[in-house]
C-alpha cells in the first residue's frame, strides 16, 4: 500500500511538471522576439516537458534504460548551453554559440558519457557520480550568473531561484544515489512536484529581464481564475484542520460538530466563489499588484501635454484640439465634447468624425446627468452588467461608448462621450477608469482657463473702454476749461478783435482736441500719436495763457532760451495743463507756482514747483501715479499725473516729484531731444 501511494504521489508530481514545462514553452513559443537565450530555453522546456511526461507513463525507474539515460543527461546538457548563452555576449547568434569551444566540449563529453553509461563499463555508483559532477557545474554556472547580474540582480534573482532549488533537490537526490547505488524513492517522488513548482519563478524571471526581450503574457483572467483555485484550495485545508481539531477535541458532540462546521464552511466558499464583489476586488488587486499597467503613463502624459499646448483661447477650434486630445489619450476615433448650460440645455463645443448628437442621444445623456451629475462616474455602455444600461433598449441607436463627467467647483460642468470602432474598444476596467480621470483632471483644468480667458477677455475690454473714457473725460475737462475762460473773458473783451482772434484760435484748438477724441473712441485707443516738430517754450506759454489763466496763482513763468521738441504736441500740452492744474488746486491763491525751462545736454527738463500743501513721501508711493486715484474728490478723475508718468516713460523720458508737507512740490518732467 505505501508503494502503490508512493507511485500515485510520483505520478501526480511528474503530471504537474509536465504540465507546467507544456505552459511555459508554450509561453515563450508565441513571444515574437528571436535571440538564442528564447531558443535554448524553448529546448530546455521541451525536453523537461518529455522528462516529466516520460517518467508519468512508464514504470520506468530512473537511469534503467536508454531513453531515461538520454533524458537524464539531455537536460543538464540544454541548461548548461542555455547558461552559456546567457554568460556570454548579448551579440551572438546561436552559430557562433554551437561552435564555441565550451558548448562543443560539453556536448561532446555528454554524448561520449551516454555511450560510456549505455555499454554498462561503469557501475551504478559512477553513472550517478557523473550526473552529480554535471550538476555541481549547473549550480557553478549559476552562481556565476548571478555574480554577473551587477546592478540587475533583482532581474535575475527569479531565475537563480527557480534553477538553484532545482539543482540543489537533485544535488542531494544524486549525492544519496551515489552513496548507495539507488535513488530514494520518496526524494524521486517529491522531485516532480519540485520541479513544477519552480516554474513560475521562471516565467517572473523571463518577464524582468530585459536584456533577453522576451515578453511573456499571460491572461489576467487566467490568473484570476487560477488565484480563486488556489484560495478554494487553501481555504479548503484550513476547514480540514479546523474539522479534525474539532473531531479531536469534540468527545462525543464530535461528528455533529464537524458536519455542522463542513457545511457552513462550504457553504460561506460558494458564496465567495459566486460573489460578483469579490471577484471584482480579487481582479483588480490582482491587476494593481501582479500586472503591468497597460499604459506607459510617462509617454502618454507627455503626448497629452504636448497636444494641449497646442490650444489657442483666440481661435474657433480650441475645442477640437481638446477633443482630439481627449481621444488620442485612449486610442479612440470619434466624439463629442458637450457643456451643459445654467439652464440645463446642452451645448456641443466640439464634434469629431461623427454626426450631431440625436434626441436619443440627448435623452440618454439628460438621464445620465439626472442620476450621476454629483458623482465622478464613468458610464461604459457597452458594459451589459451596468444597471444604467438597462434603462435604454435602443442602445444599437447610439454612437456612444464612454461618457466621462467633467466637474468644475464640485458641480457637473459637462460631458465628453466617446467610441470607436467594435475591433479598437477597450473594457472599462480600474486602470483604464482611473486613467481616464487623470485625463479628465488634466483637460478640465484647460477647460476651465478657456472660460476663465473668455470672463477676463471681456472684462479687460470692458476695462479698457472704461479707461479710455476717463482719458475722454478727462480731455474734455481740459475743453471745458477752455470754454470757462472764454466766457469769462468775453463781457470784458468782446469788443476787442485780438480777442476775438484769440476765441477762433482756441476754438481750432479746441475742434481739433475733440476730433482726435472721437478718433481715439472710434479706434478704442486711450490715446493717438501725432508727433510734430515745434517751440516748447511757446507750448508752455500758450498752456499757460489759453488754459491756466483763469485760476489763482497764475504761474510764473522762467525761460532762458526755445527748445525744440518733436513728439506729440497736444498731449505734451495736456499733460502739462494736468500738471499745472494739480499744482493750482494745491496751492492758496496767495502763494506761486514756477514753471521753468531747462536744458541739459541732450534732454530738457520742465520743472513745476508750487509752494502749496505738499505730499507724504507714503502718498507719492502709494498713490500718487495710481489711475482713478484722486483727492478732489467727484471733481477729478485721478488720472493726470498716472497720464504724465506714462508719457514721459513712452518717450524715454523721466518723470520725478519731490514734495514737504507744508512746503510745497516740485514736478520735473525729464524729455529727450530726439
Amino acid at each position: 500500500m505505501d508503494a502503490l501511494a508512493i507511485l500515485a504521489l510520483d505520478k501526480i508530481g511528474y503530471a504537474f511538471a509536465g504540465l507546467a514545462n507544456v505552459i511555459f514553452f508554450l509561453l515563450i513559443l508565441v513571444t515574437r522576439v528571436k535571440n538564442v537565450p528564447r531558443v535554448m530555453l524553448l529546448c530546455w522546456s521541451l525536453t523537461t516537458t518529455f522528462w516529466a511526461l516520460f517518467y508519468f507513463f512508464t514504470a520506468a525507474n530512473p537511469y534503467s534504460n536508454s531513453f531515461s539515460l538520454a533524458l537524464e543527461l539531455a537536460r543538464p546538457m540544454f541548461l548548461l548551453i542555455f547558461l552559456f548563452s546567457v554568460l556570454g555576449s548579448a551579440k551572438q547568434n546561436l552559430s557562433s554559440l554551437l561552435q564555441s569551444k565550451m558548448v562543443l566540449t560539453t556536448v561532446g563529453g555528454i554524448s561520449a558519457w551516454y555511450f560510456i553509461c549505455q555499454a554498462q563499463l561503469v557501475s551504478a555508483h559512477i553513472i550517478f557520480t557523473g550526473s552529480l559532477a554535471l550538476c555541481i557545474l549547473q549550480l557553478a554556472l549559476i552562481e556565476a550568473l548571478y555574480r554577473k547580474a551587477g546592478d540587475n540582480k533583482w532581474q535575475y534573482k527569479p531565475l537563480v531561484l527557480s534553477l538553484g532549488v532545482c539543482q540543489l533537490f537533485d544535488f542531494v537526490l544524486l549525492a544519496e544515489s551515489a552513496l548507495f547505488g539507488q535513488v530514494d524513492t520518496q526524494l524521486w517522488a517529491a522531485r516532480g512536484f519540485v520541479y513544477a513548482a519552480m516554474i513560475p519563478f521562471m516565467v517572473i524571471a523571463v518577464r524582468r529581464i530585459t536584456a533577453w526581450g522576451i515578453s511573456i503574457y499571460v491572461s489576467r483572467d487566467i490568473v484570476l481564475q487560477s488565484s480563486l483555485v488556489l484560495a478554494a484550495g487553501i481555504y479548503l485545508c484550513l476547514i480540514a484542520v479546523a474539522g479534525f481539531y474539532i473531531r479531536y477535541i469534540g468527545g462525543t458532540w464530535s461528528n455533529l460538530l464537524q458536519t455542522t462546521f463542513f457545511v457552513l464552511g462550504f457553504a460561506m466558499l460558494a458564496l465567495l466563489l459566486l460573489s460578483g464583489a469579490v471577484r471584482r476586488r480579487l481582479k483588480v488587486f490582482i491587476e494593481k499588484h501582479f500586472f503591468a499597467n497597460k499604459y506607459d503613463y510617462r509617454l502618454k502624459w507627455l503626448e497629452l501635454t504636448q497636444q494641449l499646448q497646442q490650444v489657442d483661447i483666440s481661435k474657433a477650434e480650441q475645442y477640437d484640439i481638446i477633443m482630439q486630445a481627449w481621444l488620442n489619450a485612449v486610442g479612440y476615433n470619434r466624439g463629442c465634447l458637450i457643456k451643459i448650460n445654467s439652464d440645463s440645455s446642452l451645448s456641443t463645443l466640439a464634434c469629431l468624425n461623427r454626426t450631431p448628437l440625436t434626441q436619443t442621444e440627448k435623452a440618454l445623456i439628460y438621464n445620465y446627468i439626472e442620476e450621476y451629475a454629483s458623482k465622478k462616474w464613468i458610464i461604459d455602455l457597452d458594459d451589459n452588467d451596468d444597471s444604467f444600461t438597462h434603462k435604454f433598449t435602443d442602445l444599437a441607436e447610439i454612437d456612444i461608448q464612454l461618457i466621462i463627467p467633467i466637474h468644475a467647483e464640485d458641480k457637473l460642468w459637462g460631458l465628453c462621450a466617446i467610441n470607436t470602432p467594435d475591433i479598437d474598444k477597450q473594457q472599462l476596467n480600474w486602470e483604464l477608469r482611473d486613467y481616464l480621470m487623470l485625463v479628465t483632471e488634466q483637460i478640465s483644468s484647460y477647460l476651465m482657463l478657456i472660460q476663465a480667458s473668455q470672463v477676463l477677455s471681456e472684462n479687460a475690454q470692458f476695462a479698457a473702454f472704461s479707461r479710455m473714457s476717463a482719458f475722454v473725460v478727462h480731455d474734455l475737462k481740459n475743453v471745458k476749461a477752455q470754454i470757462d475762460l472764454i466766457i469769462s473773458n468775453s463781457k470784458k473783451h468782446k469788443d476787442n478783435p485780438a480777442f476775438i482772434d484769440d476765441v477762433f484760435e482756441t476754438l481750432d484748438a479746441m475742434q481739433n482736441r475733440l476730433q482726435n477724441m472721437l478718433s481715439q473712441l472710434n479706434s478704442k485707443r486711450s490715446y493717438s500719436e501725432n508727433a510734430s516738430t515745434f517751440d516748447a517754450v511757446e507750448l508752455i506759454k500758450h498752456v499757460v495763457k489759453t488754459r491756466c489763466a483763469a485760476k489763482h496763482p497764475i504761474p510764473t513763468l522762467n525761460f532762458s532760451s526755445s527748445v525744440e521738441l518733436s513728439l506729440d504736441k497736444e498731449r505734451l500740452a495736456s499733460v502739462l495743463y494736468h500738471l499745472i492744474d494739480n499744482a493750482q488746486h494745491a496751492t492758496p491763491d496767495d502763494g506761486t507756482i514756477i514753471v521753468s525751462l531747462v536744458k541739459n545736454g541732450n534732454s530738457i527738463d520742465i520743472v513745476i514747483a508750487d509752494s502749496g500743501c505738499g505730499m507724504t513721501e507714503e502718498f507719492i508711493n502709494q498713490r500718487l501715479f495710481k489711475p482713478f486715484d484722486s483727492t478732489k474728490g467727484n471733481s477729478g478723475m485721478g488720472v493726470g499725473a498716472y497720464d504724465a508718468l506714462h508719457f514721459a516713460e513712452q518717450h524715454n523720458g523721466q518723470l520725478s516729484v519731490s514734495s514737504k508737507v507744508g512746503h510745497g512740490t516740485t514736478f520735473t518732467l525729464t524729455l529727450p531731444l530726439h
